[in-house]
Formats: structure tokens, sequence, C-alpha cells
């Protein structure tokens, strides 16, 4: 079991958009995109749950809706009363502001998958490419030591990618940087 002064004073949660299939590819969207949300524990717990649960309770009675983007913009599922105007304005505004008063890093990789083919004979899987390039950048941002409570020792994380076949990767972070 790990101790808990082990542990980072950061979370980190990971989204992606587009398909990251060079096969086939979707030419009215030919990107992939892998974004890494980055808090402060203190700063989660404190300020961006309590907000993100009052902005629910506000506009749904209850905290249990998860904010898709695709559902909000197409008013599906328990977002279908964003279809009177006047009410979607309201979200709208009101999720805005709760991003934009949120304490919290964004790293993002954008690949135009296009690009990435006619650059390349065989190029690299893009969401393998934006991992260790946002999982970099992570580090970069963290310092040498990933955080106050890290020493030198740097971290070791698992990394899976649910519902994608087999793509698991074992990624170190130490002070030299990112090895596999």
């Amino acid at each position: 079991m790990t101790a808990p002064d082990s542990f980072s004073e950061y979370i980190v949660y990971v989204d992606e958009s587009g398909d990251h299939g060079l096969d086939s590819m979707d030419m009215s969207y030919p990107m992939f995109v892998l974004a890494f949300c980055l808090f402060r524990k203190e700063d989660y717990v404190r300020e961006i749950v309590p907000a993100l649960q009052r902005l629910k309770f506000k506009h749904f009675g209850h905290d249990l809706v998860v904010l898709h983007e695709r559902e909000m913009r197409k008013q599906e599922g328990p977002f279908q009363f964003l279809v009177d105007r006047g009410t979607r304005a309201s979200f709208m505004d009101d999720v805005s502001r709760f991003v934009e008063q949120a304490p919290f890093t964004v790293i993002a990789a954008v690949i135009d998958k296009g690009k990435l083919k006619a650059a390349y004979a065989d190029p690299r899987n893009p969401y393998h490419w934006a991992l260790e390039f946002c999982v970099e950048r992570l580090r970069l941002h963290l310092g040498p030591f990933g955080s106050s409570s890290a020493g030198r020792r740097g971290y070791s994380w698992r990394i899976s990618s649910p519902g994608r076949s087999g793509d698991t990767f074992s990624i170190r972070i130490s002070r030299t940087g990112l090895t596999k």
C-alpha cells in the first residue's frame, strides 16, 4: 500500500476528441486531440467540485448529470431543456463562468492526421504521440520532481485506454524525463 505522504498534490484528468486511427479518416474532422486537465487537489476539493455541484443543482436539480459537450451542443438527453434560447444562454454563461474561474491548467496535443500521414511513410499512432507529448509537458509543468511531495524518485504511472484494442502504456516520469 502506498503511504499518503507519497501521493502527488495534483490530479490529472485526460480526455480525447476525434479518432486516433490513420486507416480511415473523417475528412470533416481529421484531427486527434488529447487534453490533460491538471488540478491541485486542494483547489479541486475546495473550489472546483463545490462550484460544479452548484451549477448542476441550479440547472438540473441534482448533481448526477455528466456534462458532455456533444449532448449539450445537440440539446440531447438531459440537455433537451436547452432548446429554449434564453435557458441555453443562461446555462452556457454559467458553464463559461465556471471554466473561466476554475483554477486548472490544460495541456493538449492536437494532431492533424492528414498532415501526419503525408509527412511520414510509417507514421506513429497519433494517440501514442499525443500521450508522450502531454506527459512530457506535464513533467515540465510540475518541475523536475513532479510536486513538493514527489522527492527525487519521480513517478511511475500505468495509463490505460478503456475501449481501445489493448492500448496500455507503462510510463515512468523521472528527473531525466519520460521512459516507456
